[in-house]
């Protein structure tokens, strides 16, 4: 009760979201093939060497996710499932007037959702005591909120009809909220009994910047590209920490006798801290009439653990809480393809009347080391994603319509925040395999200018 375990911020999943219509049904296997806005953020050189992109790039998706718990020695505790439905992260792109730069030149500003996780756990539990004839009460309450935002500028030159270099500078927003709250009653026909309560409460934010710049190359048949994205420098951010520790009726020292225990504390006006890590991303595609093949693969270099929130609580009211982050070393790939049912532009893209299938593989292995008791249920498991749809153009614009499925899951000990074993009920940590479903839908537009 006197000695803390340090929290874990919520950020594993490097390619769990995808951009732009196009990129969105290839499962973002565009790194060498993307021509569209959406090379703003894939590789910043393949913007040049788009024939028009003139236009604002648009999508929107839903998503309905399944989260369950099952305890891995079965019964009821901690065995929970929810299904949430809810908007996807989007993405918006524009592009300046080519004649500010000239023709071999282009201005690109955009906007995307890079990480988001909302989650809510809660159970309520009554039951008999299997000794001493007692009753309890117990609720168990995990609630997270947490998302980062991208904005940036893209500059993309081409150098030759071939070759295009492009460089991409964000600015980046990252809030957090997270609560952990559990609770037990128990009562006893003589009298005695025992109360526990932890809380833990995080909330911050965080600015940041970091770049990206990208090398693309244009074949007959085939397209190539290579993108590097730099740590990112903070800039500033702020949080709180908050923390209750209680127990009262509970033998917590081993001498035979309840003792009574009371740690709170609030930390407030926190610096808030938060790093990213190098990445470097390949990627291809090769076409053949109407059928092209796309695959990309990006590493991720591991990020040292650092403190997210550093709490500042007196020691003798009770040891501070810190929320801390690290990341290892992460390597994801993926495979797509398209197929043309009609004609096909200079860029590669429906002419009117044309429409195109897409089909896609995808992993998402996670980049959080082994877990700690108050990490979140869901973070740390491997996802596979796979996708499919259709677009197709109407005048100068295009559409698209798209389906994408995600699964995973992982064994982890769920933890109660540091109460000892003598606690009934939930002292100690408790095996659980945790398992996530994810079907996302989707509709992008082109609107050509």
């Amino acid at each position: 009760m006197l000695a803390f375990a340090p929290a874990r911020a919520q950020d594993s999943q490097y390619w769990d979201i995808q951009y732009g219509p196009v990129g969105q049904l290839l499962g973002g296997q565009v790194v060498g093939s993307t021509r569209d806005l959406s090379a703003t953020y894939y590789n910043p050189g393949g913007l040049a060497l788009a024939t028009n992109p003139e236009f604002l790039l648009s999508v929107q998706a839903f998503s309905v996710l399944r989260l369950s718990i099952q305890p891995v020695g079965g019964g009821p505790f901690l065995n929970t499932s929810q299904t949430d439905w809810a908007t996807f992260p989007g993405f918006v792109a524009f592009t300046f007037p080519r004649s500010w730069f000239g023709e071999k030149t282009t201005l690109a500003f955009s906007l995307l959702t890079r990480q988001q996780l909302v989650e809510r756990i809660d159970q309520r539990f009554t039951g008999d005591v299997p000794t001493k004839g007692g009753r309890y009460g117990l609720e168990t309450l995990f609630d997270e909120n947490m998302g980062e935002t991208w904005g940036g500028l893209t500059l993309s030159r081409r150098l030759s009809d071939r070759l295009g270099l492009g460089a991409t500078l964000y600015g980046v927003y990252r809030g957090q909220r997270t609560r952990w709250e559990q609770s037990l009653q128990l009562a006893y026909p003589d009298g005695s009994g025992v109360s526990a309560l932890i809380i833990d409460d995080f909330d911050y934010s965080h600015w940041r910047v970091l770049g990206k710049v990208g090398l693309a190359w244009e074949g007959n048949a085939t397209r190539l590209g290579l993108a590097v994205t730099s740590p990112s420098a903070g800039l500033f951010g702020s949080g709180k920490a908050g923390f209750t520790r209680s127990a009262t009726g509970a033998d917590l020292n081993g001498d035979g006798q309840p003792d009574s225990l009371l740690l709170n504390g609030l930390d407030e006006n926190l610096d808030s801290h938060y790093e990213s890590s190098w990445t470097v991303s390949a990627g291809g595609s090769w076409r053949r009439g109407s059928l092209q093949v796309h695959a990309s693969a990006e590493w991720f270099a591991a990020v040292r653990t650092f403190d997210v929130l550093q709490g500042k609580t007196d020691t003798n009211t009770g040891s501070p809480v810190t929320l801390v982050q690290g990341l290892q070393s992460v390597f994801n790939a993926g495979a797509a393809v398209e197929y043309w049912l009609g004609g096909v532009s200079a860029d590669r893209g429906p002419s009117s009347g044309g429409w195109a299938l897409y089909g896609s593989f995808r992993t998402d292995f996670s980049a959080s080391p082994d877990v700690v008791p108050d990490e979140a249920a869901s973070s740390n498991m491997d996802l596979y994603h796979v996708t499919g749809g259709t677009a197709f153009s109407l005048g100068s614009s295009r559409f698209s319509l798209g389906v994408e499925y995600a699964s995973g899951s992982r064994n982890r000990d769920f933890g109660f925040g540091g109460l000892p074993p003598g606690v009934p009920v939930i002292g100690g940590s408790i095996p659980v395999q945790t398992r996530v479903s994810r079907w996302v839908f989707t509709v992008g537009y082109l609107f050509g200018r």
